[in-house]
């Protein structure tokens, strides 16, 4: 087997996020436990190649476990919004960045959770047991020197590590948050902009905001999974992937980057607001002329996008 040189380049990485669920060249599909070679051909080209093509790899920069994505990348054309305040949209097309907020400044108390705390025994229990069987069936593991002591002791440390993680992770996570929704959504209007009167929307696709981010690889783009933490866990590792099912009207969908950094409210990243926008709608809640305010900041900045009228403000007739 080659040895992995570890020779990383953006382009690999973004071709490794962009093609990771199959062979690139027998077509094969990974599976949880697989070996993903990563690397290039004879040609210089990239690939990603199954253990039965592996061979086929002129230099092997790094063999991932393969392991399926723990949320679910949406359709290139799903529409996705965000509904801000005119201060925030400032400062996204003055700044060209986009801004990430740190996981611990969000207001649901659960972000990042395992479960409830109700829920907590059954989880160490769980675990506990988990980390004793890995422990007594650990390759070349001397049975004869291991303790019932010394098992529990060390079952109880590993319990303790796995329990630490999700602390230490949310230290670590920095999110943006987008709705996905064909159409806008009017509980968006009130629940993201703190004054509705003085707000914006802008509609993207899912593959404009992979590519206004420049394909960075190391931002994952998802959706959240809703769940009922009366009945599941979320994960070890990722659980700002899950929220309770009374947010599932969010329909949300995450930008999500880690980056260990300590008291920090957010970070940002650059983006092209150009390849970001699609349309910029007005708040329907808006007065006549706050539409004139928007027109004249997008031509001070230079951005040519449709400047729409909210379709909550069309007239009925009975």
């Amino acid at each position: 087997m080659q040895p992995m040189t570890l020779n990383h380049t953006r382009e690999l990485d973004i071709f490794y996020n962009e093609n990771r669920s199959k062979c690139t060249l027998c077509g094969k599909l990974f599976s949880d436990g697989d070996c993903a070679h990563l690397g290039y051909l004879n040609d210089d080209s990239h690939a990603v190649l199954c253990d039965a093509c592996s061979a086929e790899l002129k230099e092997t920069v790094v063999r991932y476990h393969w392991k399926k994505d723990i949320y679910e990348t949406p359709k290139l054309s799903n529409k996705l919004w965000r509904y801000m305040d005119l201060s925030k949209f400032i400062s996204l097309i003055s700044k060209n960045e986009l801004y990430f907020s740190a996981l611990t400044c969000f207001d649901d108390p659960f972000e990042g959770a395992k479960g409830i705390v109700t829920m907590k025994k059954k989880w160490d229990d769980f675990y506990l047991n988990f980390v004793r069987q890995a422990i007594l069936t650990a390759p070349g593991m001397d049975l004869s020197k291991l303790t019932q002591e010394k098992l529990e002791s060390e079952s109880q440390r590993l319990l303790d590590q796995i329990n630490s993680i999700g602390n230490n992770e949310r230290q670590s996570i920095f999110i943006s948050c987008w709705h996905l929704n064909d159409f806008e959504s009017e509980a968006m209007w009130k629940l993201y902009s703190k004054d509705v009167t003085n707000a914006v929307a802008i509609q993207t696709t899912y593959m404009h905001l992979y590519e206004a981010l420049y394909k960075d690889p190391t931002i994952s783009i998802g959706k959240v999974n809703y769940i009922d933490f009366s009945k599941q866990f979320t994960s070890v590792n990722d659980a700002f992937w899950f929220k309770r099912k009374s947010f599932e009207h969010e329909h949300e969908v995450r930008a999500v980057v880690k980056k260990r950094s300590e008291n920090i409210t957010g970070i940002s990243f650059p983006i092209s607001v150009d390849k970001l926008i699609d349309n910029i709608y007005i708040s329907p809640y808006a007065p006549a002329w706050f539409a004139e305010v928007v027109k004249s900041l997008l031509e001070k900045y230079n951005i040519n996008k449709p400047l729409l009228q909210s379709d909550m403000c069309a007239q009925p007739f009975y």
